[in-house]
């Protein structure tokens, strides 16, 4: 037993190495999104391919493969050793899952492609600020064939698509997610025509609210979320995004606007989940799958639940009308609670998935799974992208961006070459439906408690169903032992019908 747990803190102390390298490359990133010179920006790309690199080379140097092979046979998955706890089993077998994908992907490719990122970031930002998808275009060619590489040099059985989606979310396919939006987008475009606005949103809702006041708000939100300040901090971010350093070094940010508070309110409470799932992991653990999130969908889950299951509750709404009138009085002078709950939770087909409403959301990432992967598996060029974009938001919502900058390059994920990434967020709408189902049932009482701002325990629920047990579980399997139900739309369509239709 001795000799086996020692070979296993070997493992896990080469690993921390990596962690700790791939812990520097995130605080580089969010310092790019928040305080960066402009000037920098060239250089930043040097910094994180070097990252980059150095953390690929400790993955897959022979050395750790060696220290692995002590205690997993890599060609079976077999165990060397019987006095294995499940949980090292577990981590053992993300560890050669993981070596086995980093080492199909040379060093070379890894390095060159985070540069290249890095570069198609600052081109991003530059072609969505002059709304002009030329400058971005060459860039996202680029992008889209290094994807198509890594996709081959990875392998895939049915589509090249598996290979990208895998990386997010394991054991996904692009079969498994065409089969999942084929019943979801008719049954959501059906819902939106009988749920949306008939009338012009209230004032209320695009008053002039004081950029302090709402960040004071904000971070006083989080804590009542459960979220330690001195293991965290917000800052302002164009792109509203959590960037986790170390479980005690969560980096969040949120966009205010004088007059969209509530869109700000909305992304505090979706950074804010994601940065629980981070603190909730077994910090003991740092250094092991066991000390990292499940999946991307499972992170979004932890979002989704936050924003939408408990932030656009009556419940919740209730104690937010409570609150925002102490602060604002006069922006929400004459506005009763009915009318504040159905001004935030009104459905209004809009532009931009950031703020979209819960009715609409998941469109908006279907559309975006239809266009990669057309790009992926060449039916689309590049340069037809706008308008492909254009087609599909008049289809699905019946409205069309006025440029670019609020049609295909409003979100930055394709500059940062995350392709398979965007069905994530729909997975994460279809797993929190389910956990909120289980929520209910646990606790009858929620409704009670989050009106009166007693929030915490919703944290711990989390962390008992979710967070503490890192990837021990694959993402669907991790859904069905926290719920008892696998993976579908219904639980997702039984909230936004009962709610909506």
């Amino acid at each position: 037993m001795q000799e086996t747990q020692t070979l296993y803190e070997a493992i896990k102390k080469a690993d921390e190495e990596r962690h700790v390298l791939l812990s520097v490359q995130n605080l580089l990133m969010w310092d790019q999104e928040t305080y960066i010179p402009p000037a920098a920006t060239s250089f930043r790309a040097k910094q994180v391919e070097l990252l980059a690199k150095m953390a690929h080379d400790h993955l897959v140097c022979p050395e750790f493969r060696t220290l692995l092979e002590k205690l997993i046979d890599f060609s079976t998955g077999s165990f060397t050793r019987d006095d294995l706890s499940d949980e090292q089993k577990a981590a053992l077998q993300m560890w050669r899952r993981d070596v086995a994908l980093a080492t199909k992907l040379p060093t070379e490719f890894v390095s060159q492609f985070a540069s290249l990122t890095s570069q198609a970031h600052t081109a991003w930002v530059e072609a969505k600020q002059t709304r002009t998808f030329s400058t971005f275009a060459p860039l996202l060619e680029k992008i889209v064939d290094a994807c198509k590489k890594k996709a081959d040099l990875i392998g895939y059985e049915a589509h090249p698509y598996d290979a990208l989606i895998d990386e997010f979310e394991m054991g996904m396919t692009h079969k498994k997610l065409s089969s999942l939006f084929s019943e979801l987008k008719p049954a959501l475009i059906e819902l939106i025509q009988k749920a949306k606005r008939k009338k012009d949103p209230p004032s209320f809702l695009y008053a002039s609210y004081d950029e302090g006041k709402q960040l004071t708000f904000c971070k006083e939100l989080l804590e009542k979320m459960g979220i330690d300040s001195s293991r965290s901090r917000l800052d302002q971010a164009h792109h509203p995004f959590c960037m986790p350093v170390h479980p005690n070094d969560m980096r969040m940010t949120t966009h205010t606007d004088l007059s969209h508070f509530f869109n700000n309110i909305s992304a505090t409470l979706h950074e804010g989940g994601h940065c629980l799932y981070e603190l909730g992991l077994p910090v003991d653990e740092y250094g092991t799958p066991l000390c990292e999130s499940a999946s991307l969908g499972i992170h979004e889950s932890q979002s989704r639940f936050w924003e939408c299951y408990i932030g656009l509750s009556k419940p919740f709404i209730s104690y937010l009308h409570k609150e925002i009138q102490t602060r604002f009085p006069s922006e929400l002078e004459g506005v009763d609670e009915e009318t504040f709950y159905d001004g935030l939770t009104s459905v209004n087909p809009s532009l931009i998935r950031i703020f979209a409403d819960e009715a609409t959301y998941c469109l908006h990432v279907i559309l975006r799974f239809e266009i990669e992967s057309a790009l992926i598996e060449g039916s689309l060029a590049v340069e037809d992208v706008p308008e492909a974009w254009d087609t599909k938001m008049q289809e699905y919502f019946g409205i069309t961006p006025d440029s670019v900058s609020e049609g295909c390059l409003q979100d930055i994920h394709w500059a940062h070459g995350g392709f398979g990434y965007f069905p994530t967020y729909a997975l994460g709408n279809l797993y929190a439906a389910a956990l909120f189902e289980q929520f209910t049932t646990d606790h009858p009482d929620w409704a009670e408690r989050v009106r009166q701002g007693d929030m915490h325990f919703i944290r711990d629920f989390l962390i008992q169903k979710v967070h503490m047990h890192g990837r021990q579980f694959s993402p669907e399997e991790l859904i069905k032992r926290a719920t008892g139900k696998a993976l579908s739309i219904e639980p997702y369509m039984r909230y936004l019908e009962a709610k909506y239709a």
